[in-house]
């Protein structure tokens, strides 16, 4: 009877026990299961600033690579290619001068000769940006006909941009060398003062470089370049005289002619740096040969001439 009785609580410590054990878990579960998610990490990439309007050749560097807030004006260099026919030469020459002149622009270089007894001129002029549209339209409105006309542009902001930083790099170099000059005034040596001076100068020169770099950036673009070539239309209508063209019998006479100077330019130039050197490679062994064996004929010929007096 008490065996029974012994093995029944153990039975009952065996059955409890654990169920104790998995009570007392349960809260750690349950508080584990519904433990808030952990947050996300952010990350660490330094945000961006988008100007608007504005692309990233355009953004202002500052010392950390990240663009100011202030705007950056765009810096374009235009330049634009016209071949006019027109009328009269000198009237329209003179015409492009005037209406130049009255946009604000000027004339920056200009040329005049004769084709065939007809006047004709190249004219470079330089004119206002926001004007530009105008003059070529302008320019346009005085010719016959517009051979040909082109528009080059160079977007050269982001050059503008970094010469700026420079310059405040350099601006900044230049204020710590005067302060440091003027320490080293009071209590350094001499060589010390000169070496400032010596970094002074080089930084001052760095500086007028860059600045003149930037004005040249500024006026290119603050001016659009035309270059404009101004033909007579007498110069290109055709001389017919009963079905002949002598023009064209001219024409084909002259690609004839340079078209023989530059085969014998050829000619001369490849005989001068090919032919010849190899002619004269081949020579000197030739020459070599025959001296050799004329004087190996002479010999034999002076023994048999010594062996028949001899004899």
């Amino acid at each position: 009877m008490y065996k029974k009785t012994e093995l029944t609580l153990l039975l009952l410590v065996a059955i409890v026990v654990p169920l104790l054990g998995c009570a007392a878990r349960a809260p750690e579960l349950k508080e584990q299961a519904y433990a808030p998610p952990p947050e996300p990490q952010r990350s660490i990439e330094p945000e961006v600033v988008v100007l608007k309007g504005l692309d990233r050749a355009q953004w202002p560097r500052g010392e950390a690579g990240m663009p100011d807030v202030t705007a950056v004006e765009r810096k374009v260099i235009y330049t634009v290619s016209l071949e006019l026919i027109v009328k009269d030469t000198e009237e329209a020459f003179n015409e492009v001068q005037r209406l130049t002149e009255e946009m604000g622009g000027f004339v920056s270089e200009s040329n005049r000769w004769r084709d065939e007894g007809h006047p004709r001129a190249s004219m470079t002029v330089r004119v206002p940006v926001d004007k530009l549209n105008d003059a070529r339209a302008q320019f346009r409105a005085l010719a016959v006909d517009v051979e040909r006309e082109s528009v080059d542009s160079q977007d050269v902001t982001e050059d503008y941009v970094d010469l700026e930083a420079r310059l405040k790099t350099q601006q900044r170099t230049e204020a710590e060398l005067l302060e440091l000059l003027e320490s080293r005034s009071e209590t350094g040596k001499t060589e010390d003062i000169l070496e400032v001076h010596r970094e002074l100068s080089v930084i001052r020169q760095q500086i007028e470089q860059i600045q003149g770099r930037i004005r040249y950036l500024e006026n290119l673009s603050a001016m659009a370049t035309v270059q404009i070539t101004l033909t007579p239309d007498a110069l290109l209508q055709p001389v017919i005289v009963g079905g002949w063209r002598p023009q064209g019998t001219a024409r084909n006479a002259i690609r004839m002619l340079l078209r023989t100077l530059q085969l014998f330019a050829d000619f001369t130039i490849v005989f001068f740096l090919l032919i010849l050197p190899i002619l004269v490679v081949i020579a000197i062994p030739i020459v070599i040969l025959f001296l050799i064996g004329r004087a190996i004929w002479r010999w034999i010929k002076g023994r048999r001439r010594r062996a028949r007096q001899t004899g």
